[in-house]
C-alpha cells in the first residue's frame, strides 16, 4: 500500500521512511555523508550517518567526549585506528568506540560504506560544517573540495568533537578476529558473525553492543532470518528503535501503515509507535539501535544463547512466555493484529 510516512529527514519527532541514499547529504573531500537521524528527527537522543568514499580517504583523529559511537562497515575495506590499535574493518564488521577514545580511519577499497550511529553528542552535525551540500545520491568522481582545520575547529564548537592536534598515523593493520563484548565499559571490534548470539524461533540476534558496554545507554542488534510470519504488533513508551536493512527485503509496519524495505532503507520508530516487522527473503538482515539499552532482557528472554553462525533449518524455541511471566518489567506493550493501531 501506498505510505503516508514521512520520507525525508523530520524537523521533529516522527516516525519516518528514508530510501537509500535519501537524508541530508553534505561532501566533505571526496567523502559523502549522507545524515539519516539527527537530533531534531529524534529528539536529542540519537543520530546517524552513512558514510562512503572512494580508496585513499580518510579523516583525521578525534575523540567525543560524552558520545558513544557504533559503526557497522557495509562495503569494502576500512581501517580503524582505535587508541592507538590499527584494525582493518571488512562488510559486518562492528566497532564499538565509547566517550574519549582516540580514533581516525581511512579508506582502502575503490567503494566503501559504513553506517555509524552516535548515541548523544550531535556528531553529524559536524558534516554540515566540514562539508557542502550535496545534490547527487553517490560521492563523486573528481572532487576538489576541502576543508580546513579552520572548519574542523567549528565543528568541534557545534558538537561533541575534539580533534587531535597529534598527526594521524595509519599503521600496519590487523584483520578483526574478535568474538567478544567485554563485560564493561570498553573499546572493542566483532568480526563479522560474532556477537551474544541469541535464537527466537527461526529469526538469530546478534547483541553487537550491549547493556554492559554502553552502560545502559543502548544496544545495537544485528538480525537474520529466513522468509517467515510478522512478529507480534507492539509499541514501546520509553524506547526509540530503528531498522536499517543490510540484505534482502522485509516488510514494516508503523503506525498501521505498511512499507517494504530494501537494502539501504532506514525506518526510525520513536517511543509509542505501533510497529511490526516480517521477513519476506529467503535470507534477509537488518541491523538497528534501541535507546535506552534497557530492553536487552527481552532479546534474553524470549531466545536461548545459541552457538552457530545461521539460523537452523528447524525454528527453535520461541519463549513468549518468559516474556509474558516478565511483561511487567518490559518497556513492551502487545498490539494485534500486526499492523494495528495502539489502543486509545
Amino acid at each position: 500500500m501506498t505510505t503516508s510516512l514521512t520520507t525525508h529527514l523530520p524537523n521533529t519527532v516522527a516516525p519516518y521512511l528514508l530510501r537509500r541514499g535519501e537524508g541530508k547529504r553534505y561532501l566533505f573531500g571526496k567523502q559523502l555523508a549522507t545524515v539519516i537521524a539527527n537530533f531534531q528527527s529524534t529528539g536529542d537522543i540519537l543520530s546517524a550517518a552513512i558514510l562512503s568514499g572512494p580508496k585513499g580517504e580518510s579523516f583525521p583523529l578525534h575523540t567525543h567526549q560524552n558520545t558513544y559511537e557504533s559503526i557497522f562497515v557495509l562495503e569494502g575495506k576500512i581501517q580503524f585506528v582505535i587508541n592507538g590499535e590499527s584494525h582493518l574493518l571488512l562488510p559486518g564488521d562492528y566497532a564499538h568506540i565509547p566517550p574519549m577514545t582516540e580514533h581516525a580511519y581511512q579508506l582502502l577499497a575503490h567503494r566503501n560504506a559504513f553506517i555509524s550511529y552516535s548515541i548523544a553528542g550531535n556528531v553529524t552535525a559536524i558534516y554540515e560544517i566540514l562539508g557542502q551540500a550535496h545534490t547527487p545520491y553517490e560521492y563523486p568522481a573528481v572532487s576538489n573540495h576541502v576543508y580546513s582545520t579552520d572548519h574542523l575547529q567549528q565543528a568541534a564548537q557545534q558538537a561533541d568533537i575534539i580533534f587531535s592536534t597529534s598527526q594521524t598515523v595509519f599503521s600496519d593493520y590487523t584483520l578483526v578476529s574478535n568474538s567478544v563484548i567485554p563485560e564493561s565499559v570498553a573499546t572493542y571490534v566483532l568480526e563479522s558473525g560474532e556477537g551474544t548470539k541469541l535464537l527466537t524461533g527461526d529469526q538469530l540476534h546478534r547483541l553487537l553492543a550491549t547493556q554492559a558496554s554502553t552502560d545502559g545507554d543502548y544496544i545495537m542488534v544485528s538480525t537474520e532470518g529466513p522468509k517467515g510470519d510478522a512478529i507480534v504488533s507492539h509499541y514501546h513508551e520509553h524506547h526509540t528503535e530503528t531498522f536499517f536493512c543490510v540484505q534482502g527485503q522485509m516488510t514494516m509496519w508503523a503506525n498501521g501503515e505498511e512499507v517494504q524495505l530494501l537494502p539501504g532503507d532506514f525506518l526510525h520508530v520513536p517511543a509509542g509507535t505501533v510497529h511490526s516487522y516480517r521477513l519476506d527473503t529467503h535470507y534477509t538482515k537488518f541491523v538497528g539501535v534501541l535507546v535506552s539499552g534497557l530492553f536487552e532482557p527481552f532479546f534474553r528472554l524470549l531466545g536461548d544463547e545459541y552457538e552457530h553462525y545461521i539460523f537452523p533449518d528447524t525454528p527453535g524455541p520461541l519463549r513468549m512466555d518468559r516474556v509474558i511471566a516478565n511483561i511487567q518489567t518490559l518497556d513492551l506493550k502487545v498490539v494485534t493484529p500486526p499492523g494495528g493501531h495502539r489502543p486509545e
